[in-house]
């Protein structure tokens, strides 16, 4: 069923064009045209579409498809609303999204639906609000902003976000084998289905996870799709983010922040809190066909630097290296002039004196860790990955953070300061074989009352990289010799607010190893590789009914109902084809299959919670892989580093062959800390457990834009998808059932001359 809303959004069409009653026909999903018989209660279109003007080639285009959807042409006939509910229905006060933004301690028991409409397309960077570092290029952006509009709501409200699709690839953009087909995906929150709900749920779930062919198929240019999620899903207060989960869409402008605010104030810890006190920090590149990072930008601003970096040549070879973390070699030249000036960020303090929260956001594409200091100022962290942790860990000089990661730190802002503004650095560098070490750098101002901000500044890297930092947060794990510094805070050393129930009792245990960076076979996990969208399956995940199929490779568990304690039993399924030689139960190559670790269900609206726990084993030298958990929160028991190789049959015979017989490798379960995110140590591991109460198909995977779009990542399936413990495959109980076993069409980047 065609709908004009679509159009209608494209050419920037009003009620008072066409004279029809916009809003709500978006709020009943969208517009279509049939005859007056056919529609009960139909609005009439007042103003024929002949009297349209067209201001371009691409707007004649959009208002020809327009008049070819009015019936045949039929410029009085009329607009009627679709007759099906919109999903996410909830009962209360329901909002435009960008009213949700309040002061949410006036009331903590007001709630309120907040709807979004995200419409997504392809711009250029060359109007205010999307300008990034001032080099004019396409982008892909929500609502024409860089980075796209920030979602800010309370706890407890409930969030809806309609998106609409009229990316149309041109350009660089589709030589790049880019997608037109998007999906959207909230990080870091659980999406946890409903208690009592089986087979669909209206409120949130796994199928509004945004992972395309894993949790639905993904969503067409020309098409829409319907998110949701509340505090029954698992969104507590904290820092988040959203973004397109379809290849590079993310790294081109297809982001935003997305913030739930606190109910109630707690001044032992913070005064002011604010979303707009937040930086969203991503790597920005030439052309959307580029894969070599030129600048940094804080809440899609930035300034190029005087020098660019460039491949000693331009093969896939070199490309391939580079993002495996192999040493290459590059050469510097002067970047060419800005095509449009550009500004820094600027954050306010008007409370001098007040503890101010930050919000950083790791909106990063690719292996660019990226540093955050601040001019004369030291800072204390309170949260990580949207979950609170003690503050005793204070006085940072800096802090880092990968791709996905967010820390919230809190700055005691000074009573009496300079006349300019302080400086807010933020810092990358990566390594050159022939050469110094390629720097990146760009800056924000922190301005208190009647300070000024030097317009004509540009961020000094090589200042950045002698800046005297002591102590760290979250340093790079790249470096053993930092390993032991006490002034290192690592996610290991930091102490969770509360305590993970029952978290000291595990089901079963998963080493899965991360190949070595000298191998030319690729990324993968226990060599077990998934490319998009090579190996996924046409049937996603969710909706594959039963949940299994002959590609599927990796470990199945399930209950066993003759321990006591209460266990499981895990079985290992390697494909024929990449049966191995030897004793290892693994493939020794390569193995292109998909790789499901599968967990049974429990739960945990009782007392009890189970677990199961991961060691993430990583030989690479040079990178300390991000890796993300859709669908829940890890906790971090331990980690390690060591200063030579090790190996999967390293790591296990550590952890087994020991006098104390079982869990030889330290782990903490006091407190330990919350994570959605976590660098795993080169040279080293990493250890968390992960509850199984949240049903569905999560991907895990490294969140090095390259690397899982090139295999490194894995399915989590909790539980199975039919009976009365079923998990939801849709909003309502129709498209649950239209869902199963759906086979999507054939998901291939667009190519056009």
């Amino acid at each position: 069923m065609k709908t004009l809303s679509l159009l209608i959004t494209a050419l920037g069409l009003t009620e008072g064009v066409l004279g029809v009653e916009l809003d709500y026909c978006e709020r009943q999903g969208g517009l279509e045209c049939r005859g007056e018989n056919e529609c009960p209660g139909y609005l009439e279109m007042k103003q024929p579409l002949r009297h349209l003007r067209s201001r371009s080639d691409e707007r004649k285009a959009l208002l020809q498809k327009l008049r070819n959807l009015v019936c045949n042409r039929n410029e009085q006939k009329v607009c009627c609303a679709r007759e099906t509910e919109e999903p996410c229905h909830y009962e209360g006060e329901e909002v435009k999204g960008e009213t949700c933004n309040r002061d949410c301690t006036k009331d903590p028991t007001e709630t309120k639906t907040c709807r979004f409409t995200f419409v997504l397309q392809q711009l250029f960077s060359n109007q205010t609000g999307r300008l990034a570092d001032g080099m004019i290029r396409p982008v892909l952006v929500y609502n024409g902003q860089l980075v796209g509009p920030t979602i800010a709501v309370c706890e407890g409200d409930r969030v809806v976000v309609r998106l609409v699709n009229i990316l149309h690839l041109h350009g660089s953009a589709a030589q790049d084998g880019g997608f037109n087909s998007t999906t959207l995906h909230f990080h870091g929150i659980r999406e946890k289905q409903p208690y009592g709900t089986s087979g669909w749920s209206r409120h949130g779930g796994p199928w509004s996870d945004g992972v395309p062919l894993v949790t639905q198929c993904p969503t067409p240019s020309g098409h829409t799709q319907t998110y949701c999620f509340s505090g029954i899903n698992g969104a507590p207060a904290g820092t988040y983010w959203y973004h397109s989960h379809m290849g590079r869409q993310r790294m081109n402008g297809a982001a935003g922040k997305l913030i739930i605010m606190e109910r109630k104030k707690d001044h032992t810890r913070v005064d002011v809190d604010l979303p707009e006190n937040s930086l969203f920090l991503q790597e920005w590149y030439p052309n959307t066909n580029n894969t070599i990072q030129q600048s940094l930008l804080i809440n899609g601003k930035g300034k190029r630097g005087k020098h660019c970096h460039k491949p000693s040549d331009d093969s896939d070879e070199f490309i391939s290296n580079f993002k495996m973390g192999k040493q290459v070699s590059f050469t510097k030249y002067l970047c060419p002039p800005p095509n449009i000036s550009t500004t820094y960020e600027v954050f306010n303090v008007k409370e001098p004196g007040q503890k101010y929260r930050f919000r950083i956001i790791g909106g990063i594409g690719d292996d660019v860790p990226i540093r955050v200091s601040i001019e004369n100022h030291k800072f204390s962290v309170i949260a990580t990955d949207a979950r609170d942790v003690i503050k005793s860990a204070d006085n940072f000089d800096a802090l880092w953070v990968s791709a996905g990661e967010r820390y919230d730190i809190v700055i005691n802002t000074k009573k009496s300061f300079k006349k300019q503004a302080y400086k807010i650095n933020v810092y990358h560098q990566h390594k050159n074989k022939t050469g110094p070490e390629i720097r990146l750098c760009t800056l924000a101002w922190l301005k208190y009352p009647r300070q000024t901000v030097p317009m004509n500044y540009t961020a000094n890297c090589k200042a950045m990289a002698k800046e005297d930092l002591t102590r760290v947060l979250n340093p790079v794990p790249n470096k053993f010799s930092d390993w032991g510094n006490p002034n290192y805070i690592y996610p290991v050393n930091l102490t969770a607010v509360h305590q993970a129930h029952n978290i000291q009792e595990v089901l079963n245990t998963q080493y899965i190893t991360i190949p070595i960076d000298n191998s030319s076979t690729g990324f993968m996990f226990n060599n077990f590789t998934m490319p998009f969208a090579e190996d996924y399956p046409h049937i996603p995940f969710l909706f594959q009914s039963p949940s299994k199929n002959t590609k599927r490779c990796g470990v199945r568990c399930v209950w066993d109902s003759t321990g006591s304690p209460r266990g499981t039993n895990c079985s290992l399924h390697v494909p024929e084809k990449c049966k191995p030689s030897g004793p290892s139960k693994y493939p020794n190559e390569k193995c292109h299959c998909q790789h499901v670790i599968q967990q049974p269900w429990y739960d945990d609206s009782s007392d009890r919670q189970y677990w199961f726990e991961i060691i993430l084993i990583n030989n690479h030298t040079t990178i300390a892989h991000p890796i993300h958990h859709h669908g829940g929160w890890f906790h971090i028991v331990g980690m390690g580093q060591f200063n030579h190789s090790i190996y999967r049959d390293t790591i296990i015979e550590m952890d087994t062959n020991c006098t104390k017989k079982k869990e030889c490798l330290p782990r903490n379960y006091k407190s330990p800390v919350f994570k959605d995110v976590i660098q795993v140590p080169t040279k080293g591991y990493v250890i968390f457990r992960a509850p199984i109460d949240n049903r569905g198909t999560w991907i895990v995977h490294c969140h090095i834009n390259y690397h899982v779009e090139h295999g490194m990542t894995m399915i989590f399936q909790i539980g199975e998808p039919d009976g009365v413990d079923g998990w939801s495959m849709g909003p309502d109980e129709k498209t649950a059932r239209k869902n199963k076993n759906k086979k999507c069409p054939k998901v291939q980047p667009q190519k056009f001359g």
